[in-house]
């Protein structure tokens, strides 16, 4: 078994603890970053080539799991939505699949996804609670990292947050509005 992380000792020692306490064979630490969580760490059979790699925010298991902000412990079937996702990457559909999401400051950051135990199987309650407790450390650690940077707004949004504030709060939106002017110069 291997674990890799895109400069990240932390989260790789992470989620190589998760996979080899859990006896999964594999194992990922998915970065929210808006619309896309990003492989941040992996562990297990071969565990570096998904390094980076990306799947749509909604996607299989990893994707419910950022959304809800609930963990998810499933025997999916060879159709079943959970199988998309990171667990796609297995080139096969997985026996089953254990998602908790990583939290900072109560905040889904991330995203920690466990499949196929060794032997067959599914994942019981005790790796639940320890996944979850690992988990708690890697979103501290995804939160943190040098290259996590959270999502920024789309012009429209900030524009439309700007409007709203103006309507709400017009001394406040001046002191805000006096501050992005000289941001930008103007």
């Amino acid at each position: 078994m291997t674990a890799a992380g895109a400069g990240q000792p932390v989260l790789a020692v992470t989620i190589g603890t998760a996979v080899a306490a859990t006896g999964a064979t594999a194992g990922w630490l998915l970065a929210l970053e808006g619309d896309v969580l990003r492989v941040v760490a992996a562990a297990g059979d071969k565990a570096g080539r998904s390094l980076a790699s990306t799947v749509p925010a909604g996607a299989g298991a990893a994707g419910f799991v950022a959304a809800s902000g609930q963990p998810l412990a499933v025997s999916p079937g060879g159709e079943d939505r959970f199988a998309e996702g990171m667990s796609a990457l297995l080139g096969r559909p997985p026996a089953c699949i254990l998602a908790v999401p990583c939290l900072a400051d109560d905040v889904v950051v991330g995203v920690m996804e466990l499949v196929d135990k060794v032997g067959g199987g599914n994942f019981s309650f005790d790796d639940l609670e320890l996944a979850t407790m690992l988990a708690g450390i890697a979103g501290v650690g995804i939160a943190s990292a040098a290259d996590h940077v959270p999502a920024v707004p789309a012009p429209s949004q900030l524009g439309g947050d700007l409007a709203r504030l103006a309507s709400a709060d017009p001394a406040r939106y001046a002191g805000v509005a006096s501050a992005v002017a000289a941001l930008l110069g103007g």
